[in-house]
């Protein structure tokens, strides 16, 4: 008596060549279909997951920390320009920023692309290094909480990207990406995506 479900292989000639039970066929296929369907679950709960939101950002302040007195302390050749002593003048070539300058600039951030709804205000802590170039620690004030964030990128860009480090309040352990794209009057687009 054969054990049930089992499968005969013949090799052509109608001798069996071994059996294989329909438990591990379908077993497989059941795995398979599981790992199939378990996927599309996972990639939806990773979107359901996401929170996106825009908000716009209007310039309210600038203050800026020249560093110079710095950069003429230092003798001899430096990257920050042909200082011999500190009684060679600065040999700098552009208006700067330079290295070691800091700016600082504040944001008042609103809800609608008119800027009728406050939505909070944002705080940007730049250093320049080479190039005009900045890296700066950002805060962002929401109602709910803060988001801090981070980036390197020059002003002079018309749009840059920021990472979110994480946060206070509902924004706490919070990750993503706030796109900065130009917008009317001098304004900001900001697409926030929260993981």
């Amino acid at each position: 008596m054969r054990a049930l479900g089992s499968i005969d292989m013949h090799d052509g000639s109608g001798r069996r060549s071994g059996g294989l039970t329909v438990a591990i066929v379908a077993g497989a296929c059941l795995l398979a279909a599981a790992l199939f369907a378990a996927s599309t679950p996972a990639s939806a709960r990773a979107a359901a997951g996401q929170q996106t939101f825009t908000i716009y950002s209007v310039a309210t302040d600038e203050a800026f920390l020249s560093m110079s007195d710095d950069r003429a302390r230092g003798k001899g050749n430096t990257p920050f320009g042909n200082f011999k002593d500190t009684t060679t003048p600065t040999k700098q070539s552009g208006a700067g920023p330079f290295a070691g300058d800091i700016a600082m600039f504040s944001f008042d951030l609103y809800k609608d692309a008119n800027l009728t709804t406050p939505a909070g205000s944002g705080v940007f802590t730049c250093q320049y290094n080479f190039n005009e170039n900045a890296f700066c620690d950002v805060t962002y004030q929401l109602k709910g909480g803060t988001l801090l964030c981070a980036g390197a990128f020059n002003f002079n860009a018309k749009s840059f990207t920021l990472s979110i480090k994480g946060g206070t309040g509902t924004y706490r352990s919070k990750k993503g990406d706030i796109d900065a794209l130009p917008a009317v009057n001098h304004t900001q687009r900001l697409n926030v995506v929260l993981n």
